[in-house]
């Protein structure tokens, strides 16, 4: 007789699941992966609460909590510096060309100037225990100007230590326009780039004989181009976020109404993130006696001259009272050469500029479009 047997009991099978969020889902081949993963996809939360967590861990007293007073962009723009301290806790080695302790050692010291100084701007009270002194707007954006040249700083740290591959990734007018930075900020970045910038220029073409070189010749005639490359967009693009700040100024119009309604139906383009330029206050045209403009879809510069000693007026997005013996128009084929000079230059520069150009120079018609910057009026 056959035996009965009891059925077997089906064992329930568990699958381990990897989260897929955080450093988790870095991937682990190498640290190069782990810490661009880290760069382009994570969080900048998450790279802030590594950098702080590692800081209370590891660091005490008076120097702990002189590191935690920084601004939070110090903790959630340096990711190779949490890349590494979560390499660490995975037990992975470093590759040869990634000095961790180097860059820890480096971090740690900007880290300490900043919170210290973030302290120094809280004391306000006086020997006399009198009320504290109030900060002024120059005051503050110098404040400002300062935090975002160590925003910069650490880009060009990036550059160095490897971590920053492709210098066309940032853009300094970019960064100006997401805090909607002040001209005078712009400005503060200019002028503190500049002679660096100038620097670099002389690291290009110094000669290995000369002290200059020798004090580079360490550096690679690549590293060299593309250091300069770099500095070279900073200070461009704070130059044209300084000429964007310009141009959308509230500027006196001698009759506002009357100008205002002229402009009111006119089609113009606002701004170009192409060209990375704003057109003016379209009012700024009634009354002027030359008008610069250029058309994004075309790429047509035009200059326009009045007939009227009145000025220039709108109908529509029509200009009245062209006068089309000395207007002119030409296509450019290099626009970030020639705009500049368009943008900055007295008259007779850009004529001489308009001279070196290739392509041919016709008469233009009077209307603007919805493709068309509006760059400059002046009175003469």
């Amino acid at each position: 007789m056959a035996r009965m047997l009891k059925p077997r009991k089906k064992i329930k099978k568990t699958y381990s699941r990897r989260l897929h969020t955080g450093w988790a889902a870095c991937p682990t081949d190498t640290f190069w992966k782990f810490k661009d993963y880290a760069r382009c996809e994570l969080d900048k939360k998450e790279v802030g609460k590594t950098i702080k967590a590692y800081i209370r861990e590891n660091f005490k007293g008076d120097e702990k909590k002189i590191m935690l007073e920084a601004p939070d962009w110090a903790f959630t723009s340096p990711f190779h510096i949490a890349a590494s301290m979560e390499w660490t806790k995975l037990e992975f080695e470093f590759p040869r060309k990634w000095n961790a302790k180097t860059a820890y050692e480096k971090f740690f010291i900007e880290l300490k100037r900043l919170g210290q100084k973030a302290i120094d701007s809280k004391v306000e009270e006086t020997v006399d225990g009198a009320a504290p002194v109030k900060r002024t707007i120059a005051d503050i954006v110098k404040e400002r100007t300062s935090d975002f040249i160590g925003g910069v700083e650490n880009v060009l740290d990036g550059f160095f230590d490897g971590t920053l591959t492709d210098i066309k990734s940032y853009s300094a007018y970019d960064e100006l326009k997401k805090i909607d930075a002040p001209y005078n900020m712009a400005k503060g970045v200019y002028d503190y780039y500049k002679p660096i910038l100038e620097e670099a220029e002389e690291i290009v073409t110094a000669k290995p004989t000369t002290q200059l070189g020798e004090a580079y010749s360490d550096w690679r005639p690549v590293t060299k181009r593309r250091y300069r490359d770099l500095l070279k967009s900073i200070v461009a693009e704070a130059d044209r976020y300084m000429l964007s700040k310009k141009a959308v100024r509230k500027t006196r119009v001698a009759k506002p109404k009357a100008a205002d309604k002229q402009v009111q139906h006119m089609k113009y383009l606002k701004d170009s993130a192409e060209f990375k330029l704003t057109s003016i206050n379209p009012a700024l045209i009634v009354g002027a006696q030359r008008l610069y403009t250029f058309n994004i879809k075309s790429r047509v510069l035009t200059e326009y001259l009045c007939a009227s000693v009145k000025g220039f007026e709108v109908k529509g997005s029509t200009i009245q009272f062209m006068n089309e013996v000395d207007s002119r128009q030409v296509k450019l084929r290099n626009p970030d050469d020639v705009l500049p000079v368009v943008l900055k230059k007295l008259p007779n520069m850009v004529d001489k500029e308009w001279q070196k150009l290739t392509t041919k120079t016709s008469v233009p018609n009077a209307r603007v479009n919805k493709d068309t910057l509006i760059l400059r009026v002046l009175d003469k």
